[in-house]
């Protein structure tokens, strides 16, 4: 009895864990415009600080939505203790620029001691139209904060007008649409909404940390 109790616990955590997060179920790897490199090291259970990602040079602050998305796929994931260090946190604790070039070992460890966090997420967006057609650029790194070692890394072109992305995010708004699923524009509403379309960027860069890239 004691055994068929601990079965049934098992399953009803299994599917308690694939309802909270849905896009875990994607039945294919991203569009080819999404590539990257994962190790063992980057599933492990770590408390994961994400910082506010870069901008490039005249890419528009509608991008800086990004990082946020990206920090509540994450958790959704539910591999990682997330923190999600805002802008004006950022400043205040005076963390240093990770974006460029070699990141030094120092620095890691100054986001260490601000956060608590063993690795940190930094990322960088090179392109970015908010207007429809929706289009991102984007690169982003998994970084230990112990010895610099990089985990993961992901680098994006994300274009609305190609259909394997229309075809991505019309499987992916179903997956996670629920009630709104039925709405007029329904998952098209993606390709005009910035918002939603980072929503979906971050979900598809989180959905490769624990997934190999196809052979």
């Amino acid at each position: 009895m004691r055994l068929l109790l601990f079965t049934l616990a098992v399953l009803l955590s299994g599917c308690s864990d694939i309802s909270r997060n849905p896009f875990r179920r994607m039945p294919v790897a991203p569009p080819g415009s999404v590539a990257w490199h994962t190790t063992p090291r980057a599933i492990e259970a770590l408390r994961v600080a994400v910082l506010p990602f870069a901008l490039a040079e005249k890419v528009g602050k509608g991008a800086a939505e990004l990082s946020p998305a990206f920090a509540g796929s994450l958790r959704a994931l539910g591999i990682h203790e997330t923190v999600l260090v805002g802008p004006e946190r950022a400043i205040g604790l005076a963390l240093p620029d990770l974006h460029e070039g070699r990141v030094p070992v120092d620095s890691l460890l100054a986001v260490r001691d601000a956060t608590g966090c063993d690795a940190v997420v930094i990322g960088r967006v090179e392109h970015f139209d908010g207007f429809h057609p929706v289009s991102l650029g984007a690169s982003l790194h998994l970084i230990s904060c112990h010895d610099g070692a990089v985990l993961w890394s992901a680098q994006l072109q994300l274009d609305t007008r190609r259909e394997d992305v229309q075809r991505d995010i019309e499987g992916w708004w179903k997956r996670n649409a629920g009630q709104q699923a039925s709405a007029v524009n329904g998952w098209k509403s993606v390709l005009s909404t910035p918002r939603d379309f980072c929503r979906y960027a971050a979900d598809r860069l989180a959905w490769t940390i624990g997934n190999q890239p196809p052979e």
